[in-house]
């Protein structure tokens, strides 16, 4: 029996593997990396968007419980007078409003979004028919204004010039 000497073998010592390196990343750590930058600026981005855009929903919300509140000729001149004021105040609020009468105020409006002064029997409505309940006016023209002016209005704050 042929005995072989372990010392005569060519065999080399164990060799153990180089330590794993911390860089580069695997991938699920590039994902969370990802998830937590992305994840607060979109929420931040939706959230600025929300807010921008919050008046508008809101004014729309309050014309639609106006006009389905089926109001008469005067009550309903009154609450859209209410609505444009407070809209108006909104979206600028270095405006003092008690200052503002008649052709003012609906060059004012005309600033803010188009669509109301265009039409003489609306200036009517605007401006006489919350002071006056014998005022003849188009409701259905007078409803569809608002609502287009209600729909242009702008998305942020405005600092206008005063009229």
């Amino acid at each position: 029996m042929n005995a072989i000497d372990p010392a005569s073998l060519p065999l080399r010592d164990i060799h153990l593997p180089t330590a794993i390196a911390w860089w580069p990343p695997a991938p699920g750590w590039w994902l969370l990396a990802i998830t937590l930058t992305l994840g607060p600026l979109s929420i931040g981005l939706w959230w600025r968007w929300r807010q921008r855009t919050r008046l508008r929903r809101d004014a729309l919300l309050a014309f639609a419980q106006l006009k389905s509140a089926g109001c008469g000729g005067h009550e309903l001149a009154i609450g859209i007078s209410e609505l444009l004021r407070r809209v108006a105040l909104a979206l600028d609020i270095t405006m003092d409003q008690r200052q503002l009468l008649d052709a003012q105020w609906l060059s004012r409006l005309a600033l803010i979004a188009p669509g109301l002064s265009d039409n003489d029997a609306l200036r009517a409505a605007l401006i006489e028919a919350p002071y006056n309940p014998h005022i003849a006016y188009d409701r259905d023209a007078l409803l569809m204004a608002v609502e287009r002016w209600l729909l242009a209005l702008p998305r942020r704050v405005v600092k206008l010039h005063h009229v």
